[in-house]
């Protein structure tokens, strides 16, 4: 029910699924505004919505029950209710809710458009399966501090330009500067540079005001930007560097059994069906035959070593260069090239001389 892992083809189907499920939702929702597309395939539309919100529906259920898989929501009373409490589980809830209370409320007519509108939050459902999405999210709630700072300075000087105008413009223009909450209008479309035009001073010292707020405003919601944006930068740099630092200590951990000829460790890193390929031995696939080859290799009083020189990664794979001790204790130059999979090796080929 979570995101799929990679190689897990299954989860990978039902998360395109899903996700292609929410992306024909949002458009149905936008299309049957037109008035002659509702007309016209009012029902489909209607049989459509019935559909997803099965859909929907079961999987919110199924989520609610296997929670409990979670160390966090282990108690089946209390953890699920948490679960339901949790972001994503609210999202999905505000998914079908607007369904059901159309089916079994009453309700006033000129509710209904508001209420069909909600179900434009199974859009936000994405946010489980799409990367951009959670790294939003992620960066939003590391910045949460510095951006309370910025919204807190922010309503100061909204807060004292605003007051500060309806001083200097109240006598000129005692209807667009009523009072300070009034004034607040012009001080917040100001401070966005978005300039309106409804209400600006005609006053020389209100010019003079304007001018300053206006260019201070430039500054002041350039803050914002700032932070986020060196906030998405640290998170994809932070995304992008996971995959290969998880492939490298792998492969260190699959290293550190081969040396310490812990024969049981090593194969236990192998993944599905694994191959392992030298020189000496050809390719061999499968985990029995990988797990003959390494205990071959490293019964006994054999020497067999792996010295690690230098370390490259590239997404799922890794290679490296060093020194390798065979069996007969002689060192020589050698290679190694891996392919990782579900943080386990899938594949180990060695490049040596024989």
């Amino acid at each position: 029910m979570e995101r799929a892992e990679h190689g897990d083809r299954t989860s990978r189907a039902f998360d395109a699924f899903i996700v292609s499920l929410i992306g024909l939702n949002v458009v149905m929702v936008i299309v049957e505004t037109v008035d002659i597309i509702a007309q016209t395939f009012g029902t489909f539309l209607q049989l459509f919505e019935v559909f997803s919100v099965i859909v929907f529906s079961i999987e919110y259920v199924l989520r609610l029950w296997s929670c409990t898989s979670e160390p966090r929501y282990r108690s089946a009373v209390s953890g699920r209710l948490k679960f339901a409490l949790s972001g994503f589980a609210l999202v999905d809830l505000l998914a079908i809710a607007p369904f059901y209370l159309q089916l079994f409320l009453n309700l006033d007519p000129t509710l209904v458009g508001a209420v069909r509108l909600f179900r434009l939050f199974r859009l936000f459902k994405m946010g489980r399966y799409i990367r951009s999405i959670r790294i939003l999210g992620a960066v939003i709630r590391e910045k949460r501090s510095e951006m309370y700072l910025v919204v807190t300075v922010l309503t100061i000087v909204l807060v004292m330009i605003s007051s500060l105008m309806y001083y200097v413009e109240h006598e000129a223009q005692p209807e667009a500067f009523s009072s300070i909450p009034a004034a607040m209008w012009w001080g917040m479309v100001t401070l966005t540079t978005i300039g309106y035009g409804d209400v600006f001073p005609v006053t020389t010292l209100g010019k003079f005001f304007g001018i300053l707020i206006a260019m201070l405003g430039i500054g002041m919601f350039a803050l914002p930007a700032g932070i986020l944006s060196s906030g998405f930068i640290e998170a994809i740099a932070r995304d992008s560097d996971a995959p290969v630092e998880a492939s490298e200590a792998t492969v260190g951990r699959f290293v550190e059994a081969i040396n310490r000829h812990n024969t049981n460790d090593t194969i236990g890193m192998m993944w599905g069906t694994p191959s392992v390929s030298d020189p000496t031995s050809g390719e061999i696939v499968g985990m029995e035959a990988c797990s003959s080859y390494w205990t071959a290799h490293l019964s006994g009083e054999s020497s067999y070593a792996i010295q690690i020189g230098t370390i490259a990664s590239r997404e799922e794979r890794v290679l490296l260069t060093g020194t390798l001790i065979d069996s007969d204790g002689e060192p020589r130059p050698a290679a190694w090239e891996a392919r990782i999979e579900n943080r386990l090796i899938a594949e180990w080929t060695a490049y040596h001389h024989t």
